[in-house]
C-alpha cells in the first residue's frame, strides 16, 4: 500500500478531517480511522472494525438445491419455464471462491475534508476482482458519512450472493432498533409480508434458527438502525437523496457468513466475540430450488457496479 498522501482541498461543506498528532489516525465526524490500514477503528467510544467488502452469504437450503429448474444460464421465457439442470448456486459460489475473498488496501488519501481509501478485493487463482472506494466525510452535525463505490473487474459470470460491507461491533451490542422493513426478514423475492415501520428486537432474535446454519435476517430498505449495548452503540442511516441511490439493507448476527457456512449444526459454530453487521446494497433472491424453481431473473444479483452511502453516528452509553 502506498503511504497516506494529501488530497487537494475538497468541497467546503461539512466538518474538517482532524489528523492526530502522530499522523496515525484521523477523526472524520464520529469516525476514527487508522491511516496505516484505512480501516475504521471506532465510532465515538465504540470499537468498530471495517468496513470490508462482502460478496458471500452462508448458502440457504435453496442455494444448495439442485432441482433441474435452474435459471442462471437460461431464463424461464427461453425454456418454457423449465430452466436447466446446472450446478446449484452454492456450488458455483464455492467454485469461484467467493468465501475466500482477499483484500488489499491500495491507497489512503487524506484531504482537508475527506479521507479516501481505495482497495482491491480478489478471488484466489483468478483474474476476477472488485475495486472498492471508501470515501469518508463529515456532515455538519458530526455524523461520519461513508460513500462506497464497488466496481467489478474481469470476466464475471453467474451471480453474487450479496454486495455490501461488513462492520464488526463488540459482543456487548445486544439490541437493535430500526426504521425500515420488518418485523421479520425479507428478500427480493420474499417481501410481501414486510411492512415499513419502527421495530426493536434483541440482536439474537434478528435471525432464524434453521436446523442448518445459513443466511437469514436480512431487512432491506433501511431508513436507520441503532445497535446498542453496555459500551454504547452505533446509529446507521441510509443516505439515498441522490439520483439512482437506493437504501441499504442490514443484517446483524454473531457469526460471519464463512463461519455459518462451515457449520452443519448450531453447536458447531465457534464461540463469538462480536456482532457482525452487514450493510448490503443488494442480495440475491431466495428462490425455491431445494424443491422447485430457481431464483427468477428479476430477483437475481448479477455482478455489476454499485454505489451506496450511509451515515454513522455514536450512541452514548446509557
Amino acid at each position: 500500500m502506498t503511504p497516506p498522501r494529501a488530497l487537494a482541498p475538497a468541497r467546503p461543506a461539512g466538518a474538517a478531517v482532524v489528523v492526530a498528532g502522530d499522523g496515525l489516525t484521523a477523526r472524520v465526524g464520529d469516525a476514527v480511522l487508522d491511516l496505516r490500514t484505512g480501516r475504521l477503528v471506532a465510532v465515538g467510544d465504540l470499537r468498530v472494525d471495517g468496513p470490508q467488502l462482502e460478496l458471500f452469504r452462508a448458502p440457504t437450503d435453496n442455494d444448495r438445491g439442485r432441482t433441474p429448474h435452474g435459471y442462471e444460464d437460461v431464463s424461464p421465457a427461453e425454456s418454457a419455464g423449465e430452466g436447466t439442470d446446472h450446478p446449484s448456486s452454492a456450488e458455483r459460489w464455492a467454485a469461484l471462491g467467493l468465501h475466500l475473498l482477499h483484500h488489499r488496501v491500495r491507497s489512503v488519501d487524506v484531504g482537508e475534508r475527506e479521507v479516501v481509501v481505495r482497495s482491491r478485493a480478489g478471488l484466489p487463482s483468478t483474474d476476477l476482482g472488485v475495486d472498492v472506494t471508501y470515501r469518508w466525510s463529515a456532515s455538519a452535525d458530526g455524523a461520519a458519512e461513508l460513500a462506497v463505490e464497488v466496481s467489478p473487474t474481469g470476466p464475471w459470470t453467474g451471480t453474487w450472493p450479496r454486495v455490501g460491507v461488513r462492520l464488526d461491533l463488540p459482543a456487548s451490542v445486544g439490541t437493535a432498533t430500526w426504521f425500515g422493513t420488518g418485523p421479520e426478514e425479507s428478500y427480493a423475492d420474499s417481501a410481501r409480508a414486510a411492512v415499513v415501520g419502527a421495530f426493536t428486537r434483541p440482536v439474537d432474535d434478528l435471525v432464524v434458527a434453521y436446523s442448518r446454519p445459513q443466511e437469514s435476517g436480512h431487512r432491506p430498505d433501511l431508513r436507520w438502525a441503532q445497535l446498542t449495548g453496555a459500551e454504547g452503540g452505533l446509529h446507521v442511516a441510509s443516505l439515498a437523496d441522490r439520483p439512482g441511490e437506493a437504501r441499504v439493507g442490514f443484517t446483524a448476527r454473531r457469526w460471519t457468513p464463512q463461519e455459518l457456512a462451515a457449520a452443519a449444526h448450531d453447536h458447531e459454530l465457534p464461540a463469538s466475540d462480536r456482532v457482525v453487521l452487514h450493510l448490503d446494497a443488494a442480495q440475491h433472491g431466495l428462490g425455491s430450488r431445494a424443491c422447485g424453481l430457481d431464483v427468477l431473473p428479476q430477483h437475481q444479483l448479477r455482478p455489476s457496479a454499485r454505489a451506496f452511502r450511509v451515515a454513522l453516528r455514536a450512541v452514548p452509553r446509557g
